[in-house]
């Protein structure tokens, strides 16, 4: 069970990672894009493209970290009113929701990838290949995947024993 947290939790950190990377990447391309716009800046395009190849890998590999957190398939506004037996309930099933549309997803993408990548569709102006932009299609709903099915693990525990089975520790804030 050790080395499952472990895993767990690499994965956890590598996806946090990739999030802030790319996030990154889009801050300083848009900067660019604005600096771009009021100066002879060359490459405007390429910052566009670049940042648009990136918010969709970003909305993908977020989607993962929203469904890692469970703040995914309920309205909070809602399930706040309910009683703490029905919360129960209603995560595990937002969670089952969750594993519907990872898999879902990656069927999707598992159809459109090839051929996109048979037709040998690129990019505007970097010539990139966009199946590796739909990449980020099978890659975010693995994740989301991934992430639902241990929660439904951690849910049924919860439900059957009343208390967590901690497959996935959130990361503890230390006070200092």
């Amino acid at each position: 069970m050790d080395v499952f947290r472990k895993i767990i939790d690499i994965i956890r950190k590598i996806e946090t990672v990739i999030l802030v990377f790319i996030l990154a990447v889009i801050v300083v391309t848009t900067f660019l894009q604005v600096i771009g716009r009021f100066t002879p800046l060359p490459l405007k395009s390429v910052f566009e493209e670049v940042a648009t190849f990136s918010f969709v890998w970003l909305c993908m590999i977020g989607g993962g970290a929203c469904a890692r957190e469970g703040t995914h398939m309920t309205m909070d506004f809602v399930v706040s009113y309910m009683p703490e037996k029905a919360k129960k309930f209603v995560k595990l099933l937002g969670d089952i929701c969750g594993c519907g549309v990872g898999i879902g997803i990656i069927y999707a993408a598992t159809l459109l990838i090839p051929r996109v990548k048979r037709a040998g569709m690129t990019s505007a102006v970097m010539m990139l290949p966009i199946w590796i932009q739909n990449l980020s299609l099978a890659i975010g709903a693995g994740l989301i995947l991934l992430w639902s099915l241990i929660n439904i693990v951690e849910d049924i525990y919860v439900i059957a024993k009343g208390k967590p089975l901690g497959l996935y520790q959130k990361p503890v804030k230390k006070e200092e």
